[in-house]
């Protein structure tokens, strides 16, 4: 596509996008710049959210149960013949999530791994399956985090307060590992994806965001702060820009790639 065409690059207009995860705070935010921008989107998660927009439709799915997967995309394949683009946005916070790893539970371990990477496979097995038989130059967007390229920076967390946690539970705030391992293999499985499907047309790539603020603890706020080059944490708003490019043609030629937007957390 070329500047003269003077076609928007991108507009979503007639594009159908799949959030897995879309309730979150932010699923919601990319679900927002995306209809803004054209196209219609399908959050698919285990609670609903109040949604006021027409472009924006929930469907109740859980990531662990393959029959659900199933069920929620041919809802929306049903209804809008094709699927283009599918975002998955899931992590899982069970009890325990934040216990210290030496002490870390296998059952607590093996469902944050059902969760965000196994949820992950399901999901982008049924989506590739799609893709291939309705020929669609598909697109596949995976979230992953600073944490899933450099390792947890046990510092910002040292003397933090359980009590503080706005997360929950009975432990304090912290990066457990089986986050840090499955936002890496996200990384690892959308390059696989766009090396063993990109004959087909099939893009895949992974957003890899920063810490967004939510309300912390101050003293984990201050810490995290020190180590940002911009010196702030991320507002939900600073990925809508990333997301609407991977969504978009303006992202036509990417796959297989890692776009990190965390305020030079990473340029160290």
């Amino acid at each position: 596509m070329s500047i003269k065409d003077n076609k928007n690059i991108f507009s979503l207009n007639n594009k159908t996008i799949v959030i897995f995860g879309g309730t979150g705070n932010m699923g919601l935010n990319f679900s927002s710049i995306l209809a803004k921008s054209g196209a219609k989107v399908y959050l698919l998660d285990l609670k609903k959210k109040k949604i006021d927009n027409i472009q924006i439709t929930f469907y109740k799915c859980d990531v662990t149960k393959i029959n659900s997967v199933k069920s929620a995309l041919n809802k929306i394949i049903k209804k809008e013949k094709n699927i283009d683009t599918l975002i998955y946005n899931v992590y899982a916070k069970p009890k325990e999530y934040y216990e210290k790893f030496q002490s870390y539970k296998l059952k607590t371990w093996e469902k944050v791994l059902q969760v965000n990477l196994t949820g992950a496979f399901l999901a982008t097995q049924e989506i590739i399956n799609h893709f291939i038989k309705k020929k669609i130059k598909g697109n596949i967007i995976l979230i992953s985090s600073t944490y899933g390229i450099v390792g947890p920076d046990p510092s910002i967390y040292q003397n933090l307060q359980s009590a503080k946690n706005i997360y929950g539970g009975k432990f304090s705030l912290n990066t457990p590992a089986a986050y840090t391992t499955t936002k890496s293999a996200l990384i690892g499985l959308s390059k696989y994806i766009a090396t063993n499907f990109g004959a087909y047309g099939i893009r895949a790539n992974t957003l890899t965001p920063g810490g967004v603020f939510d309300g912390q603890e101050k003293k984990f706020v201050e810490r995290y702060i020190k180590k940002v080059p911009l010196k702030r944490m991320a507002k939900w708003e600073d990925y809508e820009g990333a997301i609407l490019f991977l969504a978009s043609d303006a992202s036509s030629y990417m796959t297989g790639s890692n776009l990190v937007i965390d305020g030079g957390w990473t340029a160290w």
